[in-house]
């Protein structure tokens, strides 16, 4: 008999949680570095919702905008089938 303050049986599940990286190409939305409100911060964003703080000046913002786009635009990189050499 079950009771109130005993949860029904239930098969056991299993969610497997990851974080996303910025640099996967899977979110195609914009990824920019933005300053703060508050002095000496910096806002990074991904699709207009900031994700992370990061200490940083306005002369690093465009610094960290810019080695940000180049490593998002960067090609995917391709693997090569190595053959044995006899």
């Amino acid at each position: 008999m079950e009771t109130a303050h005993q949860p029904k049986s239930r098969k056991s599940q299993r969610l497997s949680c990851t974080r996303p990286s910025v640099l996967d190409t899977f979110y195609r939305g914009d990824t920019y570095i933005a300053p703060c409100k508050h002095h000496g911060l910096l806002v990074l964003y991904l699709n207009n919702q900031p994700i992370h703080l990061i200490p940083g000046t306005a002369l690093e913002n465009s610094a960290l905008n810019h080695l940000l786009f180049s490593i998002r635009a960067r090609m995917p990189r391709q693997y090569v089938r190595r053959t044995k050499i006899k």
